[in-house]
């Protein structure tokens, strides 16, 4: 019995010497164990360098606890927020922060979710769109209000948000097809108020995918309207737009004898 208790109390003290330094590498993580080698003693140049070739990039510096700290980022990495101090160019404590230190979602590797967006800063939505392979697409108008539309890498997701002051104040999903109208590669659908928003090229491409050709322009109240027309003698469609800095800002349909 002597020998059960005094097993039990020694594994119980054990616990006790380990638990706090358990607690402690939860609040204050050593890269060199969590991720890629960053340890205290690099020079900052090293470290920066070790930093920016494991994907992340400079977001912002901080102060906690009297020192300043270097914040790097890298949504796509299990420490997505990594962030440095430094004394006489070397590095003097490296630890994990927040997400939203560095401006991230919480995605992390399984993706991106539109509501993580909400509230963040305009810049800081664009960065994580791009940080998971989105790409800005197109700007529309609904009820009023613009919304820009990101396109995922393979196409299928479109999200949108719509911002005030440089926060994103509303973010949704849209169909696939609404990233770039119904003009996508393999559609045979188009919209003329799908249009407006895209860059002139997409439109081209959109209307080249539809069916259209080019029909010729016109001039109209000091605006350059160019024309697409599609169809035979039976059906046929004529559309136009116009554009200000390489952007569609309106399109119309009209009498297909103005195509002609």
């Amino acid at each position: 019995m002597k020998k059960l208790i005094a097993a039990c109390f020694l594994a119980a003290a054990a616990v006790t010497a380990v638990a706090p330094a358990s607690a402690q590498r939860g609040n204050d993580r050593d890269f060199g164990v969590w991720s890629g080698g960053y340890q205290s003693g690099l020079s900052v140049d090293q470290m920066k360098r070790s930093l920016a070739n494991d994907g992340y990039r400079a977001y912002r510096s901080i102060r906690l606890d009297g020192r300043q700290y270097d914040l790097w980022s890298n949504a796509r990495s299990r420490e997505s927020c990594v962030g440095f101090t430094s004394y006489n160019g070397r590095v003097t404590d490296v630890r994990g922060f927040a997400d939203s230190e560095c401006g991230l979602v919480s995605g992390g590797r399984r993706g991106i979710d539109e509501d993580d967006l909400l509230g963040l800063r305009v810049d800081d939505a664009k960065r994580n769109l791009r940080e998971y392979g989105y790409t800005n697409t197109r700007n529309v108008r609904i009820d009023g209000t613009q919304w820009d539309l990101w396109q995922s890498a393979r196409g299928r997701e479109c999200i949108g948000f719509t911002s005030y002051n440089s926060r994103v104040t509303d973010v949704r999903s849209f169909r696939g097809s609404e990233c770039e109208g119904f003009g996508i590669p393999g559609s045979k659908r188009i919209d003329a108020r799908d249009l407006p928003g895209l860059n002139v090229d997409q439109a081209k491409r959109a209307l080249a995918n539809a069916g259209f050709r080019a029909a010729g322009s016109f001039r109209d109240r000091g605006k350059q309207w160019d024309l697409f027309y599609e169809g035979n003698a039976r059906r046929a469609r004529c559309v136009g737009f116009t554009s200000y800095n390489s952007r569609v800002t309106e399109a119309d349909e009209f009498d297909v004898r103005e195509c002609r």
